[in-house]
């Protein structure tokens, strides 16, 4: 199996599993940027995640800033983020919205 074999039946399982957990109505820049804010929080502790500590994560740090907050703004409206209560701006919580819903 030559490595692109293996990266497409990765992708397909990918697909798969997004679809499961209610991801597929998303756009690849909206779930590339839940998933840069989940890795951010698993690193910190789960905590308060900046949208600087975001756009430094490997899956959307090349992202356009407009492409980042439009998929920022969307996922807010979503529920799988929110403004951290007592902030203003710029920093976030993962909100615990069950996938698939």
């Amino acid at each position: 199996m030559s490595s692109l074999s293996g990266m497409a039946k990765l992708r397909a399982a990918l697909w798969q599993m997004e679809k499961d957990a209610g991801l597929a109505d998303l756009s690849r820049n909206e779930r590339d940027l839940l998933y840069a804010f989940h890795s951010v929080a698993a690193v910190t502790g789960g905590g308060e995640v900046s949208s600087e500590q975001v756009r430094t994560d490997g899956v959307v740090c090349d992202m356009k800033h407009a492409t980042f907050h439009r998929s920022l703004k969307r996922l807010l409206e979503l529920g799988y983020i929110e403004v951290a209560p007592e902030r203003k701006t710029k920093v976030y919580i993962l909100t615990g919205r069950p996938m698939g819903v």
